[in-house]
């Protein structure tokens, strides 16, 4: 089974979409990703299998097939963007729905919608009804589960998360009158996807973040009624613009604030792009980036697909961000991979944008087999065309494409900060009894190496993060004044090291002695190695190799659950990590390596 997240998958579900009819109930699919050939569809509910026969797929214009009739020898061919009604002749489920599709293309996907209160039309109208005690019940319950997850050792301490439940891709970032903004992907009703609003917060330096109220939620009649998804903020001549995309189907929405604090937005009744281009076979429609040219013009490119060649970046262009002239495919990828790195089939959240003299073009990979991730391309913009130098790039070497979805803005004092989501390394489950997923990753400051790479590097303004201080020089020296979740590490490997140097964060003592984590240089494969595998998560490497003259300088993060890696002059390595005890970690030096260390402080 291609290891295409189940939160990716929950996105074919319509939310709200199942209803009661005589003799069973309804529900819609939307297949927003790629063109697949059905072989085989199944239902769990409520822990019984139905009977394929009572299954019956509808969609609009064709006639009504029954799914115990579909076999690789009788396939049914499913488009991109086709809402197909799914409608059953069983007992409507009432705790959960597990949907598993056949494909020739990727095999078998599978995944769970949990059915809450208010799934089908009747309970809406009951929900919308509800009492002014039951919606306090509510609000108190959300208070009690923001507490709860305060009090987490894994919550992060300095990285940017929701006070509680889902978030998932950093939304609108910009830097408003005197303050940056932060827009995310949010589910504000339990901690997986779905549900998804715009949250907000608000800071100053990056670092300490003020939580605002929601600033975009559906609207049940409006064109983002299946929700609110990924976009971007613009300065429209004084007038702050969101520009984002809703669901179901996919068209790009527009929405301004009166204000300067951000905290009311009026959106505009219709769509300002209703549709993707006609006589294409597009694959996904979504996730706008736009800025304004030299000349006063804006542009806009979407993430999208082409059926059959690869991944696609659209790009249109506008005198004032309502009316929207399709310009052509601004870079178009190849389906196949190139050099042992596949391009995938759709790209989600496109970011575009000048770095010195060149252009970067950032894309999270979507819809291919295997894991979800982030590349990149340098090149040139030349005539509403992206000429890149080369290949594509991994953004970060987390494994299992930890950071995903990243966003970037310029700062006030005109650097490229990039901030995106890093998302979790344990079970769905395990993230709902925790009451919260997703983290942001530190801002991170774009540049060009002297030959033309990008890289990045952690802002200065984190060091008044610093509290306590230690340093560390003999092999197996453990720390003893710096220890806990919330560390900053800097890790000098020598240049003529014949040893796997680095730092094992230890949990010494009792039934923690097996949990652990490795960071450092490993010699005999030239690489710089993240290893969580003792610490329920991954291994992550990036292949470097150490000039024969100076040290290798790493530049380590540590918070609750997460690691960030900054290797010098190179691209970050993100990972998550969960321990039971991260506040009793202490610091253990291994090989060649010498260590300075803070405990970090908000």
């Amino acid at each position: 089974m291609p290891a295409i997240p189940e939160f990716v998958l929950r996105k074919l579900y319509v939310p709200d979409s199942l209803k009661s009819i005589d003799g069973g109930f309804t529900f819609e699919l939307n297949n927003s990703f790629a063109p697949v050939t059905l072989i085989g569809l199944s239902l769990t509910l409520d822990d019984i299998l139905c009977n394929t026969g009572l299954i019956t797929i509808s969609i609009p214009g064709e006639v009504d097939i029954s799914v115990g009739g579909i076999s690789e020898d009788l396939p049914f061919n499913l488009g991109v963007n086709v809402v197909v009604k799914v409608m059953v002749a069983c007992q409507e489920p009432h705790r959960q729905m597990v949907i598993r599709v056949d494909t020739k293309e990727v095999g078998a996907l599978q995944f769970a919608i949990a059915l809450k209160p208010g799934e089908s039309a009747d309970l809406v109208k009951k929900q919308r009804k509800a009492s002014f005690l039951s919606r306090i019940n509510r609000k108190f319950k959300y208070v009690n589960q923001v507490f709860r997850v305060q009090q987490d050792p894994q919550h992060p301490q300095y990285h940017f998360a929701p006070p509680a439940n889902w978030m998932n891709d950093p939304n609108g970032l910009i830097y408003w009158k005197g303050n940056v903004h932060l827009f995310y992907q949010y589910n504000p009703f339990e901690a997986e996807w779905g549900n998804i609003h715009w949250g907000h917060a608000v800071s100053k330096d990056m670092l300490h973040w003020k939580h605002l109220p929601i600033a975009l939620w559906p609207d049940a009649k409006g064109a983002d009624a299946g929700g609110c998804y990924s976009g971007c903020m613009v300065n429209s001549n004084g007038t702050p613009t969101i520009i984002y995309t809703g669901v179901y189907p996919e068209t790009q929405c527009l929405a301004t604030s009166p204000a300067d604090d951000l905290l009311y937005w009026q959106k505009r009744p219709q769509p300002v792009i209703d549709a993707p281009p006609p006589d294409m076979q597009l694959e996904g429609f979504r996730d706008p980036c736009v800025w304004q040219e030299a000349g006063g013009e804006w542009s806009m490119v979407l993430g999208t697909g082409v059926t059959g060649v690869g991944g696609a970046v659209l790009l249109y262009r506008s005198k004032d961000l309502i009316d929207w002239q399709y310009m052509g495919i601004l870079f178009l990828g190849n389906i196949h991979p190139h050099e042992g790195l596949s391009t995938g089939t759709m790209w989600e959240c496109p970011s575009f944008f000048p770095l010195g003299d060149k252009w970067i073009l950032i894309i999270s990979v979507c819809a291919a087999q295997g894991p979800s991730y982030t590349i990149y391309y340098t090149g040139q913009y030349v005539i509403d065309r992206f000429v890149p130098d080369g290949p594509p790039r991994l953004l970060d070497s987390g494994d299992g494409g930890c950071l995903y979805a990243p966003q970037t803005f310029v700062d006030r004092k005109g650097r490229r900060v990039l901030i995106g989501w890093l998302r979790e390394a344990r079970s769905v489950v395990d993230q709902v009894n925790a009451g919260w997923s997703g983290v942001m990753s530190l801002p991170r400051l774009l540049f060009l190496s002297k030959n033309g790479e990008l890289c990045s590097t952690p802002m200065i303004e984190t060091q008044s993060l610093r509290d306590q201080h230690e340093m560390l020089s003999k092999p197996n020296q453990l720390s003893d004044v710096v220890r806990g979740a919330s560390m900053e590490i800097s890790i000098r490997i020598p240049p003529d090291t014949e040893k796997w140097s680095g730092v094992h964060l230890a949990l010494p003592g009792g039934q923690d002695e097996a949990e652990g984590i490795l960071i450092g240089y490993d010699c005999i494969n030239s690489a710089v190695v993240v290893d969580c595998r003792h610490a329920g998560g991954l291994i992550s490497a990036m292949p470097i190799k150490i000039s024969g003259f100076q040290d290798q300088l790493l530049h380590v993060f540590v918070d609750g659950s997460v690691i960030e890696v900054f290797v010098e002059d190179q691209l970050p390595i993100s990972a998550r990590f969960y321990v039971s005890k991260p506040q009793a970690m202490r610091v253990r030096l291994v090989g060649d390596a010498s260590v300075e260390l803070w405990k970090l402080k908000l």
